[in-house]
This record gives structure tokens, sequence and C-alpha cells, in this order.
């Protein structure tokens, strides 16, 4: 399908157009199931992902920026989406072996393990509280809502070379109050 028209049909869906998502939907749905069928040889984890991935474009339609590369931008949010529920099969599979061994844990065990979370935890905040507003934003972006480096030059409204060296300075501060704590 020819860029112009798909960028067409992005427009539209960002006006809400449902017919210019389905056809969307229509146009990628089997390259976004092989792409993403080698990371993930679950079937249904990958078509579960496809549907979710565009179930919140639909949603946050109106918050969508106009893109250039629709194909790509799809291929992210599924990509995003599939290893979302990679991570979440294995965290679940992750809680069930804690729970067949958590009954071994003794309970000085499980207070040495709370306390030694809250102290990372306390150490984490302390180290963010020295990072500027515009650093804290782009860790935000970056590592907890998964951001990539264009994106978050288009929602912050800056240069992608300054988000990367606004990143590297923030992590380079980070790793130097976690070694200065002692903490790896």
């Amino acid at each position: 399908m020819q860029t112009f028209k798909i960028t067409e049909l992005w427009d539209c869906m960002r006006s809400g157009d449902v017919n210019a998502l389905k056809e969307l939907y229509n146009s990628f749905y089997n390259n976004l199931f092989s792409a993403n069928f080698s990371i993930c040889t679950n079937r249904d984890m990958v078509k579960d992902s496809i549907h979710e991935a565009f179930i919140s474009i639909w949603v946050n339609r109106d918050k969508l920026p106009p893109v250039t590369s629709v194909g790509g931008y799809i291929s992210t949010c599924v990509r995003r989406k599939v290893i979302d529920a990679l991570k979440k099969e294995s965290q679940l599979e992750t809680a069930f072996l804690r729970m067949d061994d958590e009954h071994e844990l003794s309970y000085e065990e499980v207070i040495i393990a709370f306390q030694e979370q809250e102290a990372i935890r306390k150490t984490l905040k302390e180290a963010l509280s020295y990072l500027t507003n515009k650093q804290k934003e782009v860790i935000r972006l970056r590592f907890f809502e998964n951001k990539n480096y264009e994106e978050i030059a288009q929602l912050v409204g800056c240069e992608q070379r300054t988000i990367y060296n606004c990143i590297y300075e923030a992590v380079k501060r980070l790793r130097h109050h976690f070694a200065s704590k002692h903490i790896s």
C-alpha cells in the first residue's frame, strides 16, 4: 500500500474514523503477526498483543502524533505489547515458583529481603532527587513507559541527540550515586 494512503488513513483514524482503523489493521496484520511470531512463538499471545495495540491506538487516538512511518509506529506498539505479555507471563511463572519456595523462607529472611528492597527504593528515590526535572521526565518516559528516543524527542519537543545526552547524563548521575552507596 502507498505510504501516502497509509499516512492519510492514520490521520483519518486519529480524527475518529473507525473504518480507517480497520483498514490499517487489515493492511498491517499479516506483517505484524509474522514479525512478532519470531519474538514469541505463542500464536495467541501474538494475536492478543496485536489486538491490544490497535485497541490502545484507538483509545488514545486523540493524543497520537502525526507520523511519517505509520508501519514503524504500529510495529513498535505491537512489539511492546508482546514484550509486556512475555514479561507478565514470566512474572507469573516466577510468582508461582516463589509461592512454592516461600514456605521454605524463614521469617528473618523475609524481613531482611524486605529491608534490602526498602533501602534500594530509598536510595533510588534519593538519587532521583539529584536529577533535573527534564532528566526525570526522560528517564520516566524511557524506562518506565518504554518510549524510544524518537518518541521522547517528539513528546518533549527536543532533538533526538539532546534526549540521548540527557539520558546519558541522568544514568551517569544515578550510577555515581549508587556507587557512592555501594549498591550495584
